[in-house]
């Protein structure tokens, strides 16, 4: 279905454009789990998470057009009919396209580091876009951060150990070896190189006895 989106600019004007989805009738089949990925690159977890969750709506939110028709390609080529794909900024996308509490899980994997403190502005992990994952995600629900990049890894668990309604399922602020973990094009090169991955897990807190501790 066409997204309308509206970008402010200058003199307080606004302009109009419908955001790109595949499929263009693409609505989640009501009742279903939905679970996003942001920035699913080349697709291989947005498969991997469309495969072994086939009752579910899984939607991937990519900012780059080119890899948007990779994975198009790819989505074809497998045959898969129960993933979405919206061209746009997980920024502006989550709080337009998602309602409150609506979300099984979000994931977010080896997103550019930006290293400089001069582009720092330019990392998709900021506090606006963490409070959004917070609001949308379902009481229990998850979200999942992986990078490289160890001072990107201590800068997010920063962030995200002050976003409000979401609680870290480690006892740390991030481990470095995780059993169930999806072995990744980009994981499994950064691994072949020596580096280090850095996992996070968080999880939106649930009302009732019912502990954090005891859902992750």
């Amino acid at each position: 279905m066409p997204i309308e989106r509206t970008v402010e600019v200058k003199g307080g004007a606004a302009w109009h454009r419908a955001d790109f989805v595949y499929p263009c009738a693409a609505e989640p089949a009501r009742g279903a789990r939905i679970i996003v990925e942001i920035g699913p690159g080349r697709g291989d977890f947005l498969f991997h998470l469309a495969e072994s969750n086939p009752d579910a709506s899984v939607v991937g939110i990519e900012i780059k057009g080119k890899r948007v028709d990779k994975i198009i390609r790819r989505i074809e080529r497998r045959g898969l009919e129960n993933v979405t794909v919206i061209q746009d900024d997980a920024r502006a996308a989550l709080p337009r396209l998602f309602a409150a509490s609506t979300v099984d899980e979000i994931h977010i994997q080896f997103p550019d580091p930006w290293p400089k403190r001069r582009h720092a502005k330019h990392r998709p992990i900021n506090e606006g876009l963490l409070a959004e994952c917070a609001r949308v995600l379902k009481p229990g629900g998850t979200l999942s951060f992986i990078t490289d990049h160890r001072p990107y890894a201590e800068f997010s668990s920063g962030m995200l150990a002050r976003t409000e309604g979401i609680a870290n399922c480690y006892a740390e602020p991030f481990v470095t070896d995780l059993a169930d973990a999806f072995p990744t094009f980009f994981s499994e090169k950064w691994k072949a190189e020596g580096r280090s991955i850095y996992y996070q897990r968080y999880r939106k807190a649930v009302t009732g006895d019912l502990l954090i501790e005891d859902l992750c």
